[in-house]
């Protein structure tokens, strides 16, 4: 049986991204109505899930009183959050009704943050619908409003609503991409975004069956979820592992998680969930031909589908029944599900296509008519109208295809070259943060020379002056510290820019980096080269070597390690530099704030397209760097 992968859950992001609490002005002379209407939306928030139909009543009522108040504000707020509340329900032509009206209510209040929610709304629920150029156009709106105003919270929600564009395009690797975005610019403060992604960035590893990091992405998530016991997490959560163990074909272990999804699902009236999570308990019971129970799950499911019009659903529910009655030996029960599912697929085309026809059968009639007319007149020449007719209905239906198969190649050749746009911008801010990073390294050495060989110098000065009055003891011991002084420099200035980088290979460099912080850092430090030879250029070379350099820097200064082992390793022209310690581990769940050397690390790993892996706890950290040194040839 072909498993159900659903389409993905971050698209619910941006819905909560852009929660209900600003603050409401009230400086409205029409102080009690201006109070009135505050209190009638968080009423209306607070039910918006469990009793939606009673939610857009009230925020209704405060549309109307904001309308007779002249308070835009209030009016805004209102229309905006009944269209959210239709999206939330799976109906999705009054959410864009009712966001079309918040458009033009905004144009009195001139609020950039307030185009900003309605294009990335707007371009969620054209997900929804599968349309996705609609979709595309607004979350490049959106985006670029985020970005002028640098707000990296909503920033982060509108790359991971993003992803689900390359999703529908079954392209998982950009999908990744952007969701790592999200988690790169999402502030370390905001948990439940970034568990958030996590949860979301398990589906495309899992769809291409890369186990491993589907794993890790759903443990970081259920770890999130269960430190700050969201419900809305806790839901994704639950109904992800469920995907995780129904992919696998252990059907046993995905029932209890997508059940208690379902049960989230229906207590907060996530629909479009509700009718999908249904489809996958009844693809587990089939499986486990466990009949009865899959024919409850996929009746319910077919039922909430059609009543949403979601025929994607629909059809997937219809198919496996047939299944099941197949199983069970009900094959007349079969054959008319079966018979439904062909019937609904043949009718899911295209409005194009639909359009298309519809001109085609309006040429078909006239030119019928007009051959009647024709044979009623001239009965001799019958057969000649009738081969001209067909001829001409032949060289329509020609002109059709050729001109349906332009607009298809147009529309595609737009959808890329709109990806193609966002990702260039992106690679430029990337290239952007790399120089603050530098930036950043060069003042920390700055410190370093002032905090450190400063102290040192004025210590050497005090103890100098007092040699008239000192014996040759103090003498030695002030020439010591001229050379710990000396030496110390001397490592810095080698750290900041290696000679042996400039004049030598990647190799020789890095060897004699592990050979100088030996001889003035305790913990043993060992380098190994294994494999063919590497030929890159300086560029690339500065890059390698200052990840090393940062790896190790963090290893001596927080992890408390006694030993360091760097190994460069060519195989194939595959690139792989580890760098491990035995030290005590660190937690990126819990840093407030990620340190200068960490994003200065992320930002060269973005740089060179490669893979940087992270494996930490209480015995040591292991950090793997993959580089694919072709890709790196052909850029």
């Amino acid at each position: 049986m072909k498993k159900l992968v659903l389409l993905s859950l971050i698209v619910t992001t941006c819905f909560f991204g852009f929660s209900q609490t600003e603050h409401i002005n009230t400086s409205n002379p029409k102080i009690k109505d201006t109070i009135k209407i505050i209190d009638l939306i968080k009423k209306s928030e607070a039910i918006e899930f469990t009793d939606p139909k009673r939610a857009i009543e009230l925020y209704k009522e405060a549309y109307h009183l904001s309308l007779k108040s002249k308070y835009d504000e209030g009016a805004f707020k209102s229309t905006l959050y009944i269209g959210l509340v239709h999206s939330n329900i799976a109906q999705y032509d009054s959410a864009l009704y009712y966001l079309d009206k918040s458009k033009v209510i905004n144009k009195n209040i001139n609020s950039e943050l307030n185009d900003a929610k309605i294009f990335l709304n707007r371009a969620n629920v054209f997900m929804f619908q599968g349309k996705i150029e609609k979709s595309i156009e607004n979350h490049i709106d959106g985006i670029r409003i985020l970005e002028k105003r640098k707000d990296s919270l909503r920033l982060g929600n509108a790359f991971a609503n993003l992803s689900s564009v390359y999703q529908q395009l079954d392209d998982f690797d950009k999908q990744i991409e952007f969701l790592q975005k999200s988690l790169y610019v999402t502030p370390n403060n905001e948990i439940k975004s970034k568990g958030m992604t996590h949860c979301d960035l398990a589906l495309p590893f899992l769809m291409k069956k890369d186990f491993k990091s589907s794993l890790f992405h759903l443990k970081k998530a259920d770890s999130i979820s269960k430190l700050i016991d969201d419900k809305i997490l806790n839901f994704f959560v639950n109904r992800n592992w469920g995907e995780y163990y129904l992919f696998q074909d252990n059907y046993n272990s995905a029932i209890p998680y997508h059940e208690r999804a379902l049960k989230l699902a229906k207590t907060y009236n996530y629909s479009y969930y509700e009718h999908d999570i249904a489809i996958g308990l009844g693809d587990a019971y089939l499986n486990l031909d466990r009949y009865k129970e899959a024919e409850v799950y996929l009746i319910d499911a077919l039922k909430l589908a059609n009543e949403k019009r979601l025929f994607e659903l629909s059809k997937k529910a219809l198919f496996m029944l047939a299944a099941v009655q197949e199983g069970k030996g009900n094959y007349k029960a079969a054959f008319n599900y079966m018979t439904q599912h062909n019937h609904l697929k043949d009718s899911l085309i295209s409005d194009k296509n639909i359009t298309v026809v519809k001109e085609l059968d309006t040429k078909y009639q006239t030119e019928k008519k007009d051959k009647e007319i024709v044979q009623q007149q001239l009965e001799l020449e019958k057969s000649q109208a009738k081969t001209q007719t067909m001829t001409i209905l032949i060289i329509s239906l020609l002109l059709a295809s050729i001109l349906l198969w332009f607009v298809f190649q147009q529309r595609q050749k737009r959808i890329q070259q709109q990806l193609v746009a966002i990702q260039k911008e992106q690679e430029i801010r990337t290239l952007e943060s790399l120089i603050s990073g530098e930036e950043k390294e060069r003042l920390r050495i700055s410190q370093e020379l002032h905090d450190g060989v400063n102290g040192d110098l004025s210590a050497i000065k005090f103890k100098l002056s007092s040699l008239l009055k000192m014996n040759n003891e103090v003498i030695n011991e002030a020439v010591n510290m001229i050379d710990n002084s000396c030496k110390q420099v001397r490592a810095i200035s080698h750290n900041l820019v290696p000679p042996s980088l400039k004049d030598f290979s990647l190799l020789e460099a890095v060897t004699n980096y592990c050979e100088n912080m030996n001889t003035i850092h305790e913990p043993q430090i060992l380098f190994q080269s294994v494999g063919a030879s590497i030929d890159l250029n300086k560029k690339i070379e500065v890059n390698i070597f200052r990840i090393i350099q940062e790896l190790v820097t963090n290893a001596i200064k927080h992890a408390e390690a006694t030993v360091i082992n760097v190994q460069i390793s060519n195989q194939n022209n595959n690139l792989l530099i580890t760098v491990e310690d035995n030290g005590k581990g660190y937690s990126d769940i819990t840093d407030k704030k990620p340190g200068i050397g960490l994003e200065n690390i992320q930002s060269r790993i973005d740089y060179l397209n490669a893979n940087l892996e992270v494996e930490t706890n209480k015995t040591g950290t292991y950090n793997t760097i993959e580089i694919d040194l072709n890709k790196l040839n052909d850029n």
